[in-house]
């Protein structure tokens, strides 16, 4: 049996909406009929679990972690500290993250490591949804474990890399500087800058223009997708705790989602994508 693909979601310093795209993306890949597991491995502002409306929830990964330092872990207690939400008709596997942010030291990159391991020939995708920091050698007093190990370590081994960009000026700055950053640590996989909550009340009609002309002279690097913003939707998805792919379905935020999970993440052409990048496309 293959092993998962490692994806890891990421972004710089701010509130670009990385974990509102992870829910919504892993729900993509649910829907298209993927054995999909989604870890909140941020160890600064863990929020899937809230995001999900998953008030009463097992343990999730720092009794993972605990587990794999004992050599403990296995599929059974994946299913114990996890949990599985039906989503039409088909099963993500959510393992949600930190009850403090303070608890980070519990989280190492060894662990990481075994985790994925354990649970990787159980699901076609592995998505993790990171803290933003990737600064190193930045310890807690008495710990070994370094304040942005697991980040650090899972965009280095990580099959993709989403890079996700808030569309105004103070967000495009701080991707730039972040992307340089990750730059540095050499990630084994893909890297994709995907721009979210794009409008024009912000850059003008030629916004879409604009981020991608900036991101390509200052940065090297072109956009691999844009994501409308739809604050209704998204408000409505949030309200029933739901991603956005089980809310208002015509959502054009929801549409360019699926345009972008289906083409650059599983690979997929069809008739339909055409018509969707267009009605995306009049948005920029």
């Amino acid at each position: 049996m293959a092993k998962a693909k490692l994806v890891s979601l990421w972004s710089a310093p701010g509130s670009p909406g990385r974990t509102t795209l992870a829910c919504s993306i892993a729900a993509e890949l649910v829907e298209s009929g993927k054995r999909v597991l989604l870890i909140d491995t941020d160890t600064q502002a863990p929020s899937i679990d809230v995001m999900l409306g998953l008030n009463d929830h097992p343990a999730g990964i720092a009794a993972a972690f605990r587990l794999v330092n004992q050599q403990r872990f296995d599929l059974e207690q994946l299913r114990r500290l996890s949990v599985e939400l039906e989503l039409s008709g088909e099963v993500l596997t959510v393992m949600t993250g930190l009850s403090s942010s303070s608890r980070w030291p519990e989280l190492n990159s060894d662990a990481m490591a075994g985790l994925i391991q354990t649970v990787s020939e159980d699901f076609d995708f592995i998505l993790l949804d990171l803290a933003p920091g990737i600064e190193a050698q930045l310890r807690a007093p008495h710990s070994m474990v370094e304040r942005n190990e697991i980040t650090r370590w899972s965009l280095q081994n990580s099959n993709l890399v989403i890079a996700v960009c808030g569309a105004d000026p103070v967000s495009v700055a701080r991707h730039l500087d972040a992307m340089s950053s990750l730059t540095d640590l050499q990630p084994v996989g893909e890297v994709l800058t995907l721009v979210n909550r794009l409008r024009s009340s912000v850059l003008g009609n030629s916004a879409k223009s604009q981020i991608a002309e900036t991101l390509a002279r200052l940065g090297q690097f072109e956009v691999a997708g844009f994501i409308p913003d739809d604050p209704a939707a998204a408000d409505a998805a949030t309200k029933a705790s739901l991603p956005l792919a089980l809310g208002k379905r015509s959502s054009q935020a929801r549409l360019a989602i699926s345009l972008f999970t289906k083409s650059r993440i599983l690979g997929e052409r069809n008739k339909l994508d055409k018509r969707l990048a267009k009605s995306v496309a009049k948005l920029g």
